[in-house]
């Protein structure tokens, strides 16, 4: 059986990984460098912590196999910093992880919930994830491109076209036909997915994450202070709507995205305009909101496009051989959801577990 995977970022990725267990052949095409589009970026936040118990499982179910590549790759690839989510709707996340079954705490006082890079007063309430922690994304890319390199074709995908139970793939270096095709492209999706009759949503929006020193690396005796929690932070309270997501990028710098009003991501701008309007309203809250912890001088920058309004969801859809996949927030499920994709194109069907 021959199988086409579109798109070596995280899902693809692991899915060609997955896909190693299975007597068939496999081409992972991408059009440039591995893990070079909506997985770019040396860090992501792993949380078990969502707003249904099905997604809640779902992200455990995927920890189990952050802990399996772990032991394949020899290296830690999520931490053990927890995640915390504050303000709107932590109340309900923790009432999901409560009937999901997992361990957490919920708590009203900032006070109580040490390690965030907040100021005193920082509204709550505020849900304390211990299974939390920053994924390592760029070694995470390093292990799983390393064990797939064999599959990885580095070609431009243009169309894919449908004959009966068969497919062919067009790209740049030619035409391969295949049994099974999954279109994880990220932003590149909808276009492969649309003449196929895919629902694929097409919109996008730009999205820059900025990276800044920690004001404290070290605690009043000289020693190292742990390392800062990773944080969802959904009060408003700096400005309303204003919500923000950070966590530990490297030692002494703190990584933090913020949700910007739809005229200052939409995709007619570009993605300079765009990174030009976010800088000032981010540094703007790391200023007025974190200044005591964190300094408001951005020393890095990352850019991604991204599909608006999809939240914490995993979508697919099939056209005959071809599956298509596509959300936000992927990643931290990666080792379950390649599980599930590999084991959906090699039988032709979709996948049983998603939440």
């Amino acid at each position: 059986m021959r199988i086409g995977v579109i798109g070596a970022g995280i899902v693809g990725l692991s899915t060609a990984y997955a896909l190693r267990r299975y007597p068939v052949s496999v081409r992972c095409y991408e059009s440039g460098a591995p893990m070079g589009g909506r997985s770019r970026g040396g860090t992501r936040i792993f949380r078990l912590a969502h707003g249904t118990p099905a997604l809640v499982r779902y992200a455990a179910r995927a920890r189990t196999g952050w802990r399996r590549w772990e032991r394949t790759a020899g290296r830690t690839l999520v931490g053990a910093e927890s995640t915390v989510v504050s303000g709107v709707g932590a109340d309900e996340w923790y009432a999901a992880m409560r009937s999901a079954g997992v361990r957490c705490g919920l708590y009203a006082d900032v006070a109580d919930v040490p390690g965030l890079p907040a100021r005193p007063g920082t509204p709550g309430p505020f849900l304390v994830d211990p299974a939390g922690g920053v994924i390592r994304a760029e070694a995470t890319g390093e292990f799983l491109t390393a064990a797939v390199r064999r599959s990885v074709h580095v070609d431009a995908v243009r169309r894919i076209t449908v004959h009966g139970d068969t497919a062919t793939i067009h790209s740049t270096g030619g035409s391969w036909q295949c049994d099974s095709v999954l279109i994880a492209a990220g932003t590149g999706t909808a276009a492969l997915a649309a003449p196929l009759g895919l629902p694929v949503p097409a919109a996008l929006e730009h999205h820059v994450r900025f990276t800044f020193p920690l004001v404290a690396t070290a605690g009043p005796d000289g020693g190292a202070l742990p390392p800062p929690r990773c944080w969802i932070e959904r009060s408003g309270a700096w400005k309303d709507g204003f919500t923000t997501y950070g966590h530990l990028a490297a030692p002494g710098q703190w990584a933090i995205g913020g949700h910007l009003p739809e005229e200052d991501t939409a995709w007619e701008i570009g993605p300079d305009e765009a990174r030009r309007r976010a800088e000032p309203v981010v540094t703007g809250y790391v200023a007025e909101f974190l200044g005591d912890v964190v300094d408001p001088t951005p020393v890095d920058t990352v850019y991604c496009a991204v599909t608006p309004e999809l939240g914490d969801g995993i979508q697919v859809a099939r056209a005959g051989p071809v599956l298509a996949v596509w959300g936000e927030n992927l990643f931290k499920f990666a080792p379950a959801l390649g599980a599930d994709l590999a084991a959906a194109v090699a039988s032709r069907g979709l996948p049983d577990d998603l939440p």
